[in-house]
């Protein structure tokens, strides 16, 4: 310390302190085992949680048109203790009293998602309430623009979930969980984080039974968030690392990926991980926004993330500009010669060709959103936790309402 900052410090007088990187980042402990079969390795996860029995939570699609919950039933044997298949998209509220009574009448040691994020939302939401009782409504973040967050108390002594993800979207990478609530008009968000799955098992033949659309949007899904988390306004070293590798290889290998190439799927899901695992500083108003038009509208996550994050880039551009070019760069734009914004706006243009080239759709009205309904969906966000960390402060619905036009 120098002599005039030891001054300042003994008269109890405020110290300018030259500007230093700052930031806060915080790992979850959890198993991440990649394999064409790691369901197969279900049993070793359960001995090393110390639990015996396990309950599959799982939608009723995957359980009829392919084979990987049979696998996981397979896998389990006798320390199956039950199957709840009653997983709705965007997890409703409604669902939950029903899936909350068969898991307390099985009693199971763990909880086992399998599918896409819905599954995994709800064994999250359900071991928040088989440890703390009450409604789901009781958890939920509350928001208050332009950047309050306002968390619950959580305890630590929850059911432990192990994830068997069937798509290239991470929920299960995280303790954040978002339910539809019809009455409400918006989603309720709840980030526990001692619900985050402990053990995700990324099987490739489980991945390779998703439909490949299914597998491009929920890839695009993961894309925004590496794009968000590294313009969040609390970005830093270590997400950027993360996110601008995970573009990287999304852009490398998920246009050519394969159902019938189990290493192609899996470098992709690798990929997609990355991306989960950059957001360490917060998402945007992509994120924000997304959730409600799939809450709201019944519209698959990644579609509604692929549609609208070109516009959310290009909203956030003069905010963040220097941010977005290490975007463009990933994407392997050849930025020399750009200013920041150019390089930003030909990313977000990329972003928009490569959806295109993929077979995602590109507009609202694309996949059935009302323009009515845009004003609804505006509101709805503002009660969205995601706009805290957004590079350019959100605190009415304005410029989310300009947003939801010029994408529809």
């Amino acid at each position: 310390m120098t002599s005039s900052v030891a001054g300042r410090v003994a008269m109890n007088l405020p110290v300018n302190l030259p500007e230093a990187l700052t930031y806060h980042y915080r790992a979850v402990p959890r198993d991440m085992i990649c394999a064409p079969d790691a369901i197969s390795r279900l049993c070793d996860t359960l001995d090393q949680l110390m639990a015996y029995t396990a309950m599959i939570i799982c939608g009723p699609t995957i359980l009829q048109h392919a084979n990987v919950v049979q696998r996981v039933q397979e896998a389990l044997g006798e320390r199956c203790a039950g199957l709840y298949a009653g997983v709705l998209p965007h997890a409703p509220v409604a669902m939950m009293a029903e899936a909350l009574a068969a898991v307390r009448a099985a009693q199971p040691e763990a909880l086992v998602s399998v599918g896409g994020g819905s599954s995994h939302d709800t064994a999250k939401g359900l071991a928040t309430l088989l440890a703390q009782g009450g409604r789901i409504h009781d958890y939920e973040t509350r928001f208050t623009p332009p950047d309050q967050v306002e968390l619950p108390n959580f305890t630590n002594n929850k059911i432990p979930v192990i994830a068997v993800s069937t798509t290239m979207g991470a929920a299960e990478l995280s303790g954040g969980a978002g339910f539809t609530d019809r009455e409400l008009g918006r989603k309720i968000v709840v980030a526990d984080p001692w619900t985050t799955p402990r053990s995700v098992l990324i099987d490739g033949q489980a991945l390779a039974t998703t439909p490949l659309s299914i597998l491009r949007s929920t890839a695009i899904g993961q894309f925004r968030i590496a794009v968000e988390s590294i313009y969040s306004s609390r970005h830093n070293p270590i997400g950027d690392a993360m996110g601008t590798a995970a573009i990287r290889l999304l852009v490398q290998h998920l246009p050519t990926c394969s159902a019938a190439d189990i290493d192609s799927v899996l470098q992709v899901k690798t990929a997609a991980c990355m991306a989960s695992l950059a957001n360490v500083g917060g998402l945007g108003l992509c994120t924000a926004t997304a959730h409600h038009v799939g809450g709201l509208f019944n519209v698959a996550h990644g579609e509604a993330n692929g549609i609208l994050l070109p516009h959310t880039m290009r909203f956030n551009l003069d905010a963040s500009a220097d941010r977005q070019a290490l975007i463009a760069e990933a994407m392997g734009i050849d930025t020399a010669g750009m200013t920041p914004a150019h390089a930003g706006l030909a990313a977000a243009d990329a972003v928009a060709a490569l959806c295109q080239t993929l077979g995602l759709p590109s507009r609202l009205r694309d996949v059935d959103v009302p323009e009515a309904g845009l004003e609804q969906i505006a509101t709805a966000t503002l009660h969205d936790r995601g706009l805290a960390t957004n590079p350019k402060p959100v605190a009415d619905a304005a410029p989310i309402l300009q947003v939801l036009r010029q994408a529809w």
